[in-house]
């Protein structure tokens, strides 16, 4: 092990250690109790298991995190059908809550819920994952965050599950120059929202211009932006051929319109949260089944495994124009299932025992909804790998191009 990894190992131990003697400290202590030789706490009740649930369901990211809820509903729904958890001894709720894609609201909502759930199975968002990770790491609190941000590697609690936003940038770039649709001199275009969500993207971009002298011609917007044209129509002055964005759907929209009136043939490349269905039904939808590739960190629906979780939740939500965050949710529950299951094994599911689970996770399978999962390195993204995707009529608009695929750059 050379110094910098020893380095990063004595750091993330510290980490764990406060962790884990905040998850043994007073709140605990007043909660504490057991079931049998099974020791348990917070969020955990008769044979009930509690996990919190902080999301965006009126914002702007509100049809996507819908379906990422349901999903996980879903699952929770189907698996204690089953039997539940830890051998049939236990049966999951999710307690839900809107934060409208408001950090004060997700600050405030997360104070009234943490004293009652044993961890947080979702809280969506760069910018409120970000608010609240030292609380999240101070509590003790083991999450699985709706977000990619880098940053959140930092956080020992925080189970990112896929490939973080500026890999997924990587991934893109790299993708169009080993096709030959980009070479070194060449000029790109990022369009990105201010903070953790569209920041962490450029971090991508700046990676691969550096490393193949490409000309980056920047645009930061707010998320309330939605007119494209200024910033696509500078771009393509600068002669750039290939234009990335890190942002919500509407300004994807926004931006595959005014290429398409200007004439412009480049690729529009996307992160996870960039696309939805229904911009392929907006005036830039032609030119987004010409020139969109996104990345995913799950399959899409034209593959097995997320066809399969597709049709369970069509069963039930019947008439829905579905996203991939359906199968985003349903790998999602079976990463915190996992760790349920681990800190059961071990006779622990307080806090302080799914801390210790989180701890020792290694490689998690999904059974093919994602690439597996390898949480064996602190600090480090459980996979280099995304799923590339077009847009086209298809089930959640997306089919898929290549993949898994971890670009040259993806380090």
């Amino acid at each position: 092990m050379n110094s910098t990894s020893r380095l990063l190992a004595v750091a993330v131990a510290a980490t764990l250690s406060l962790a884990l003697s905040a998850c043994s400290g007073k709140a605990n202590q007043a909660s504490s109790g057991s079931t049998g030789d099974l020791k348990t706490d917070l969020g955990v009740t008769g044979n009930r298991i509690s996990l919190g649930v902080l999301t965006d369901l009126t914002g702007q990211f509100a049809p996507l995190a819908t379906e990422l809820t349901n999903a996980e509903k879903l699952y929770w729904e189907e698996r204690n059908a089953a039997g539940g958890v830890c051998d049939g001894r236990y049966q999951v709720d999710l307690d839900v809550r809107d934060h409208g894609y408001n950090v004060q609201n997700s600050v405030s909502l997360y104070a009234s819920m943490k004293t009652k759930n044993l961890a947080f199975e979702q809280i969506l968002g760069s910018p409120m994952n970000a608010a609240l990770s030292a609380d999240i790491q101070k509590d003790g609190i083991v999450t699985l965050p709706a977000s990619w941000a880098p940053v959140l590697l930092k956080n020992p609690l925080m189970t990112v599950v896929g490939a973080t936003t500026d890999l997924e940038v990587v991934n893109l770039l790299d993708y169009l120059l080993d096709q030959k649709q980009l070479t070194t001199g060449d000029a790109i275009g990022h369009i990105y929202f201010e903070g953790e969500l569209g920041e962490s993207g450029l971090i991508g971009s700046k990676k691969v211009a550096a490393a193949h002298n490409l000309k980056l011609v920047e645009a930061k917007i707010k998320p309330t932006d939605t007119d494209m044209t200024a910033h696509v129509t500078t771009m393509k002055a600068q002669g750039v051929k290939a234009i990335v964005m890190s942002t919500s759907s509407g300004p994807l929209a926004s931006a595959a319109a005014v290429a398409s009136a200007q004439g412009m043939q480049v690729p529009l490349l996307g992160n996870t949260q960039t696309f939805a269905p229904g911009t392929l039904k907006t005036p830039g939808g032609a030119y987004l089944k010409a020139h969109f590739l996104g990345a995913q960190p799950v399959s899409p629906f034209d593959q097995a495994a997320s066809k399969a979780i597709l049709d369970k939740y069509l069963k039930k939500f019947a008439g829905t124009n579905p996203t991939l965050q359906i199968s985003y949710g349903w790998a999602r529950a079976d990463v915190m299932r996992q760790l349920l299951e681990r800190a059961c094994a071990a006779h622990d599911l307080t806090r302080q025992g799914l801390v210790k689970a989180r701890q020792s996770l290694a490689k998690v399978d999904t059974g093919g909804l994602a690439p597996v999962l390898d949480y064996t390195t602190a600090g480090a993204p459980p996979t280099y790998e995304s799923y590339l995707m077009k847009a086209g009529d298809a089930p959640g608009g997306l089919t898929l191009e290549k993949g898994p695929y971890r670009g040259a750059d993806a380090t």
